[in-house]
């Protein structure tokens, strides 16, 4: 007979290094995760400010744009206020 448990298990490998953060998360996640619209994403990624990458098919006109977590959250620290204090 099989015994069930609540207990908790502790990740290992790589990803337990990283916790629960993804590396690059889609314009919604970002919303939900950092509080910035899809449009702020795409002006902050034409002034060079956060990093991005869109996967689509060669010869496809459109694809899935996912954004770096790295470059939001470095981005967010450098403008945080009293950050030169």
């Amino acid at each position: 007979m099989d015994t069930l448990t609540t207990k908790h298990i502790q990740a290992s490998g790589s990803n337990a290094d990283l916790g629960s953060q993804p590396e690059f998360v889609t314009s919604a996640q970002a919303h939900h995760r950092y509080g910035i619209c899809k449009s702020h994403l795409y002006a902050l990624k034409e002034q060079g400010e956060i990093k991005s990458v869109c996967l689509r098919k060669r010869g496809a006109a459109r694809g899935k744009r996912l954004w770096s977590c790295d470059s939001i959250r470095a981005f967010l620290h450098a403008n945080m206020e009293g950050a030169g204090i």
